[in-house]
């Protein structure tokens, strides 16, 4: 096979060799030494103590493979992170229940309501499906402006009632 046709190895691959590699070493027997060597007072490293090819092939690839480790491929962040709470919007359909606190008048009643009856297309929506009473209606009427209603997300839908944040 020619140089340009080899196929070559992803880096998951690769980094699966090593690890691999590295585990099995670590359980390799490694030779005793037949002499008993006397210490110095102090630590010191000499070169003159020799140390087995396999003990120290087995910390370079060690050490390799934790700091070379590959980054997941997996979605860091969304865009609307930001309207989860930490901001002047809310986002209705991914927030916590917990934002709503921000609110004066809405938490908890209308705010147990807004967060069960998720997901919402529009304020509108909003209204009719959260089956608010008129005092609620009106409370969060005065708050509507700062509502979007963004896509769903099923990592943030799952705790958006009790997030495990408790006092």
């Amino acid at each position: 096979m020619e140089q340009s046709q080899r196929p070559r190895s992803s880096p998951c691959k690769m980094l699966s060799a090593v690890a691999l590699l590295c585990s099995t070493s670590a359980f390799a027997p490694t030779t005793m030494r037949a002499a008993v060597q006397t210490r110095a007072a102090s630590p010191s490293m000499s070169m003159e103590e020799p140390v087995a090819r396999r003990e120290l092939l087995s910390k370079v690839l060690g050490v390799s493979a934790l700091l070379g480790a590959a980054a997941a491929n997996a979605e860091i962040d969304y865009a609307g992170v930001g309207y989860l709470g930490g901001a002047s919007i809310i986002d209705v359909n991914n927030a916590n229940i917990r934002v709503y606190q921000k609110l004066p008048g809405v938490y908890p009643n209308a705010a147990g309501k807004i967060v069960s009856n998720a997901p919402y297309k529009s304020k509108e929506e909003l209204y009719t499906k959260a089956k608010l009473t008129g005092p609620e209606a009106a409370a969060v009427k005065k708050y509507d402006a700062k509502f979007i209603f963004l896509e769903p997300r099923p990592e943030y839908i799952i705790d958006n009632i009790n997030n495990g944040l408790y006092r």
